[in-house]
């Protein structure tokens, strides 16, 4: 068994004080995760850094709350985390299902699946005040070593004045404060996920309609707000509601493509519209191609650009150098077509037109679809049986029984589906707040109706049913599903199985929990021995840490419970001293990559000399 010094002493682990000097590690750090704490000219700001982490009193418009800082590094903080599937086969399904707390589903997929998801929707709790989050926070191991970084637990572990003092704002969980909080580091991390053209819908009412918004501006970014349409909940008036009857919630959209914003159409002076070649516009109707901080960098984007004789550079409106939205061959149609606009600072817009849109798959400009154009009370029209009384009589022809309650219908979600997602590329539909498994019926569904290949990823957390608040739902799941512990998950897994059997769907997907990495035993200054997983649950976590999707993977098994390989990669999990079969495969191709897990049990001198044989090619991971 290797000791953990020899890890670090051979450099088998990363040791960061070898790589790079600290500034400079953490200048790459802030501009990567936390680019609001530097300054306009790109470099660190203490000040912002004290605001972020609550140290400071704030000032200017902002949207500020007790605790952000701590949400803040939640988002940036290491997880220790990793799936099992209890049925693993060398196929793994294009689409999955994740049991557990969403926010260690967002890192686990973080590396994988940046900057490759088509479309988020997610209907988190709408904190109404009437119950507490099932999602705490507080209670997650790595929020202690946070609070104890920022300087709120000291060495003795005891709690300052300021983290009881938040602690006491989130008792309960009912606040605005503690909903923001829990809201914050997801929303990063699923801004991280979205492609350059996706777009995020979130379902939300009037407790925090108001707050979300402005926690979205700052996370996704003001200049990619699309719409906040009211969506009709019930046809029916309330007859609790002392004053109003609320039948409505609100879907808040932001979107990264210039194209999409266009989507929702709006009044316009009919006087002011012209034409040219191309088609009809307003003047000045212009959408950025320039990618904002939260899109984060892209090489294919870091160029510079001529038109009209002068050059212009990928760099924001504070003198920050980023990147275009589009790559070098997209932006030399618009020239071409004559839809790029200068601004007087300098930058670069694009054209939007009344009836045409620039395609992404062409680059020319076609015909928009006019059965996608929205309006903003689209949503509110009895007729499209997008309420939540369609979604419960959905499900209730699913189990015969109401085991759910205010089920989001098929319906919008496949609406939503049509507007941001093309049928044959293969986009993916993410939902890190599954419930019933609205999204997923409604990929399948859609799927059917235009012979599309849309995949989903969807995640729910495994929490309990409460029998006294819910007993039709647990016992549809203690004596139907036979659960020994009913819990939410097991109502959206159902779900997806009966839709799948009742539309005749062909796809197929896998179901994940979520579960502890093996533990450094620091005590007896050993690595920890892996723990009993599948060999094939080991390469599906070790190709999402290779940042490889998983989707659709097939795993050839060349040596049992040894190596592996993947496309063009090899997995090793296990080896012994000379081991002769394993090292002849690996060196007979030159080309292709070795990823090893770091978990392998064997003495130092073998690893040593493999690392020696594999090094130009092999990751440790």
């Amino acid at each position: 068994m290797l000791s953990k010094n020899d890890f670090i002493e051979n450099n088998l682990i990363p040791n960061n004080d070898n790589c790079k000097d600290i500034s400079t590690k953490l200048k790459e750090f802030l501009q990567q995760n936390i680019p609001e704490a530097l300054n306009s000219n790109g470099e660190p700001d203490l000040t912002k850094i004290k605001n972020l982490l609550g140290l400071n009193s704030l000032s200017g418009y902002e949207l500020k709350f007790p605790g952000k800082g701590i949400a803040n590094a939640l988002y940036s903080a290491t997880i220790y985390k990793e799936l099992q599937n209890e049925n693993p086969t060398n196929d793994i399904a294009e689409n999955f299902i994740i049991e557990g707390d969403n926010l260690d589903a967002l890192k686990i997929l973080a590396k994988a699946y940046n900057n490759k998801i088509k479309m988020i929707y997610i209907d988190p709790p709408y904190n109404t005040g009437t119950d507490d989050f099932v999602y705490n926070d507080n209670f997650r191991s790595d929020f202690d070593s946070i609070a104890k970084g920022c300087g709120l637990i000291d060495a003795n572990g005891e709690k300052t004045k300021i983290l009881k003092e938040m602690e006491s704002t989130f008792k309960g969980s009912k606040t605005h404060s503690a909903w923001l909080c829990f809201m914050y580091p997801r929303l990063k991390l699923a801004r991280d996920l979205l492609k350059d053209d996706g777009v995020i819908f979130i379902s939300i009412d009037d407790n925090e309609q108001a707050n979300l918004k402005l926690l979205c501006d700052e996370i996704f970014g003001e200049e990619n707000f699309i719409a906040c349409l009211p969506r009709i909940t019930t046809p029916h008036r309330a007859a609790q509601e002392k004053y109003v009857s609320i039948t409505h919630d609100y879907l808040l959209i932001y979107g990264f493509d210039p194209i999409f914003k266009n989507i929702i159409s709006r009044e316009y002076d009919i006087t002011k519209v012209k034409k040219d070649n191309i088609g009809y516009y307003l003047e000045k109707d212009t959408a950025a191609i320039l990618a904002s901080k939260g899109q984060g960098y892209s090489q294919g984007g870091d160029y510079d650009f001529e038109l009209y004789g002068k050059i212009y550079k990928p760099i924001d409106s504070k003198g920050n150098r980023n990147r275009w939205l589009w790559k070098k061959e997209r932006m030399e149609k618009a020239k071409e077509l004559g839809i790029l606009r200068p601004t007087k600072n300098g930058g670069l817009r694009v054209q939007l037109y009344l009836d045409k849109k620039f395609d992404d798959k062409t680059n020319t400009m076609i015909d928009k679809d006019e059965n996608l154009i929205l309006t903003s009370l689209d949503f509110t029209r009895k007729t499209l049986e997008i309420d939540n009384t369609k979604g419960t009589e959905e499900l209730n022809k699913i189990f015969y029984s109401n085991v759910f309650l205010y089920p989001k219908p098929t319906n919008l979600l496949k609406l939503l589906i049509q507007i941001a997602t093309n049928p044959n590329e293969n986009d993916i539909i993410l939902d890190f707040f599954a419930g019933s498994g609205t999204t997923a019926h409604a990929v399948m569904a859609q799927n059917l109706a235009d012979n599309g290949n849309r995949k989903f990823i969807l995640v729910q957390l495994d929490e309990a049913i409460n029998e006294k608040k819910n007993k039709t739902a647990f016992d549809f799941c203690k004596n139907e599903l036979q659960s020994p512990n009913p819990v939410i998950s097991n109502i959206t897994i159902e779900r997806i199985k009966r839709a799948k059997k009742i539309l005749n769907s062909p796809c197929n997907f896998d179901v994940y929990k979520i579960i502890n990495e093996p533990e450094i035993d620091i005590e007896n200054d050993f690595l920890g021995q892996r723990n009993q997983q599948n060999p094939l649950n080991l390469i599906t976590n070790l190709l999402l840490k290779a940042g490889e999707e998983i989707g659709g993977k097939n795993i050839q098994c060349l040596i049992e419970n040894k190596l592996y390989k993947v496309d063009t990669n090899y997995f090793v999990i296990n080896f012994v001293a000379n081991d002769e079969e394993l090292f002849n495969i690996l060196q007979a191709d030159k080309n292709g990559k070795i990823f090893a897990d770091m978990y392998i049990n064997c003495d130092i001198e073998s690893w040593l000399n493999f690392q020696i044989k594999f090094k130009e090619r092999l990751t440790i991971l």
